[in-house]
């Protein structure tokens, strides 16, 4: 049986701005998403019936791995069953793109699996009925990424070594944040920081190492970048009492990235 192993990158924005609202309630985005070394991965198998093993992070009816396989299967009007395991380390509903990332490995392992023959720009066009930030993920690395997340341009961009990722366990669901936003017109930070008192803990300390913290996605992670990765880790070890859970990551090129096929 043919099988697949994808490593499902983590995104944060680099810079992110509102632009409008369409008549159908999307709202239109301008951002630069970057790929870094915070990863799903995610093993798919052939099999007779569809079996997911692994971390059960939300119900079976909000996970995209499933909204992309029915997807598809509505698309070619067959069923493409295989076994998915799922090994998770991207926070989920922290801005940082995991359930994106996990539905854009699905739509590449089946069209692997099933030799369904869909290119990268086809996938993307699915990958948009899926999730907003779907598309970005089959062109990674460093990209613009406009309209409703369809429209995705790689860039090339001088980055820092390092990023350090300040997680906290709240979770704040994006559809909130664009309700509110829609109410106050207040930017995700700062809604963020009235949400998440964390948020707001996070920024005074990277202040005070003269560090620009920047909030990736609708939050409430929140990031900065350094070079240096002493520093960085003089950082982590410095922050005390923080409820949440804090990464030094790296850029990465690929959004998805293959490890072993058959």
């Amino acid at each position: 049986m043919k099988e697949i192993l994808i490593q499902a990158n983590a995104k944060i924005n680099l810079d992110f701005e509102i632009l409008g609202k369409r008549e159908d309630g999307y709202h239109l985005i301008r951002s630069t998403f970057q790929s870094i070394n915070l990863s799903d991965f995610l093993h798919f198998k052939k099999s007779k019936k569809t079996i997911l093993t692994g971390a059960f992070v939300c119900k079976k009816t909000e996970q995209l791995i499933f909204k992309a396989k029915n997807i598809l299967e509505k698309k070619f009007k067959k069923k493409f069953p295989c076994s998915i395991h799922l090994q998770k380390t991207i926070p989920i509903a922290s801005g940082l793109g995991g359930g994106s990332a996990d539905g854009a490995a699905t739509l590449f392992a089946i069209n692997y699996l099933y030799d369904l023959n869909l290119s990268k720009k086809d996938l993307a066009k699915i990958g948009i009925e899926v999730g907003a930030d779907v598309p970005f993920f089959f062109f990674g690395g460093t990209c613009k990424v406009e309209g409703i997340g369809e429209k995705i341009t790689p860039l090339r961009k001088k980055l820092p070594k390092f990023f350090v990722v300040f997680r906290p366990h709240k979770r704040i669901e994006t559809k909130k944040m664009y309700e509110l936003y829609d109410k106050t017109g207040k930017s995700f930070f700062e809604l963020s920081k009235e949400i998440c008192p964390e948020v707001k803990k996070v920024e005074k300390y990277l202040l005070s190492f003269n560090l620009k913290p920047k909030l990736t996605g609708s939050g409430p992670t929140v990031f900065c970048q350094i070079n240096n990765l002493k520093l960085a880790q003089k950082i982590v070890e410095k922050f005390e009492d923080f409820n949440g859970d804090i990464f030094i990551c790296q850029p990465e090129k690929q959004g998805l990235k293959i490890w072993k096929t058959s």
